[in-house]
Parts: C-alpha cells; structure tokens; sequence
C-alpha cells in the first residue's frame, strides 16, 4: 500500500528503521459485524488501558470497510500497531499479511489523535485489500486498484467525509497515475509485475483503480441498478472466497463476471491488460456527469449523472447487499 504524492523513500526509510519493533501486547479481541479483531500493540501506543484512539479508529475503519459488500468477509484479522514517532501523517504506512487469519500492520504516529486518524485514507485503503484474494505480484494492479478505488469511496459511505470530496480526492489520485513518470509507455501486463523496481506505484495502483471505476459504471448503468461492484464481491464472498485456492486477476475477473455481467468485465480486462499503463477514466466521467477542467471539475446537477454519483459513493448505513 503507497499511493500517495510523496516519494515512497521515506516510508521504506522508516520501515527500515522499525524493522525490530520493542516489546508487543496483544489486547482482548474486539468483536464488531461478526468480525473479531486483535489488536497487538508496542509499548509506545499502549497508553490508554481503553484502547483509545486506536480501538475506535479500527471500529471505524473495519464499518466502512462493511458498506462495501453489508459484511466483511474475514472472521479474524490480526492488527499490528507500530509507532512512527516524527510521522507526518497520522498512519505513516500500511501493510497487509496475507495468511490464516490475515494480518494488517499500520506504522502510526504515537501522537495520533482519533479525528487526524478517521480522516486518512490509508486504512480504508488496507481493509479493502481484504475484500478479495491476493492474485500474485505479477496482478498487483488487481489487488492495489480495488484498495485505490474504495479507499475515499468508504470514507464518503461512512460519512466521514463528503461525497464531493471523495470524488475530488479519486480525481487527484487519477491524475497522479497520470502523471507519475515511471513506467511510461509501458503496458499494463509488463509493468505491473515490475512495479517495485520500477518504482511506478502511482501509475499501476490509479490504472487499476480506472479499470474498477470503469466496471463499476458500466454495471450499475447497463443493468439499470441490478448490478454493481459491490453486489458482484458480495456474492463472490458468498461463494469462492473461503476457498483456499490461488487466483490471479484473469481467474478473479472470469468469476465475478459470472456473478455479474460477463462481458463488461471481459472487455474491460481487455481494453486494460495490454494497454499502456495509464489511467482510462473518460468514458466513466461521461457517465458519472464530471468534466476535468484546468481550473477544477464540472459536476452535472442532472439526475441521472447526479445519482450514478451518489449510488457509489453517497453516505449510507450498513446493510447486507442484494443477492
């Protein structure tokens, strides 16, 4: 997980740096939605005997996490606290552990309030990796697009932040995949397993998160409603997650067409794996009602593209999904 602006120097750097953390506690499990989550904590962010912050940003991040599909679909997740004392951000850095039960370890500032923690969308991103198996680093782009593309979409669900300002922050992210010089030319297929050497997160995580914009869209438009990403992992989850079998994203796409619309899914596959690397977001902004402009975006107020907007992104409580 690292998408954000600044080079990814600095968060390897602190890593690096926390390799051999101090002393760590395991509090009692947390059970919330059906899920428990044990958190296990360094010296440095065991403070508070209730847990605070850290206990209700967890809650918080694992709820919107739900409004993707009405539940999550991991029993048990083990959370790994550890300090990132001089962090600039509340959450320095994340990372998932993929295993039985998985694993999420966030690099956080000891200093970290709830507020500054809630606001940043690198847990969100975290949790939403979990929504689906890992389909090997040769597929990263899989796995880190549909984090890219949830991670602001939970936060607007939640409430925590405004539906406007999850599309405008999606917008940001999209033009940093456009922008990042690394890996350009390049097409998907090629450089996705390369992505660490090529150092071009930006431009694989936001090509990924184009392709789920663009499924998304087409989905819930050419259904009328009936289909969306969200229903298509919800029934995924009913059917395939639990079993213990390797994917990659050809094999993932095939599954969730079926459960879904075959052909949007294939031809988006298509349209994306031997393209070059660069997020494709035109024909999906046509349909949402926005318009890029150099001074800023365009929303249109008219209410087919105003509710395609909000259906994906509008506040909402949690609740299972259609079948």
């Amino acid at each position: 997980m690292k998408d954000d602006a600044r080079p990814l120097t600095r968060s390897l750097t602190l890593i690096a740096a926390l390799a051999l953390p101090p002393s760590v506690q395991a509090t009692a499990p947390i059970r919330a939605g059906g899920v428990e989550l044990v958190i296990q904590a360094e010296s440095a962010l065991q403070g508070d005997p209730a847990g605070t912050p850290w206990r209700e940003w967890l809650l918080t991040s694992l709820d919107a996490a739900r409004l993707a599909t009405g539940d999550f679909p991991r029993q048990r997740v083990i959370i790994d606290l550890r300090a990132a004392p001089g962090a600039s951000h509340a959450i320095a850095f994340g990372q998932i552990r993929r295993g039985q039960p998985p694993r999420i370890r966030f690099w956080v500032s000891p200093g970290a309030d709830l507020a500054s923690l809630r606001s940043d969308w690198r847990s969100y991103h975290e949790f939403a990796h979990l929504l689906i198996p890992f389909p090997g680093n040769r597929d990263i782009w899989f796995t880190e697009g549909l984090a890219s593309y949830y991670q602001y979409i939970l936060q607007s669900r939640a409430g925590l932040i405004s539906e406007r300002a999850a599309w405008e922050r999606l917008l940001a992210g999209f033009r940093r995949g456009m922008g990042d010089a690394a890996g350009r030319g390049r097409t998907l297929r090629q450089l996705s397993p390369e992505m660490w050497r090529e150092r071009a997160f930006k431009r694989v995580y936001w090509t990924g998160a184009a392709f789920f914009l663009r499924v998304d869209t087409r989905l819930r438009t050419e259904s009328r409603g009936k289909h969306s990403l969200d229903r298509a992992l919800a029934r995924f989850h009913d059917c395939c997650l639990a079993d213990q079998r390797r994917w990659n994203a050809y094999q993932l796409v095939e599954r969730l067409g079926a459960l879904s619309i075959p052909s949007i899914w294939a031809e988006e596959y298509r349209r994306s794996i031997d393209a070059r690397a660069e997020p494709d977001i035109g024909e999906a902004l046509a349909l949402l009602g926005i318009e890029l402009g150099a001074s800023g975006s365009r929303f249109d107020p008219a209410p087919e593209a105003s509710d395609l907007r909000n259906a994906i992104a509008g506040p909402r409580r949690a609740a299972p999904q259609p079948k």
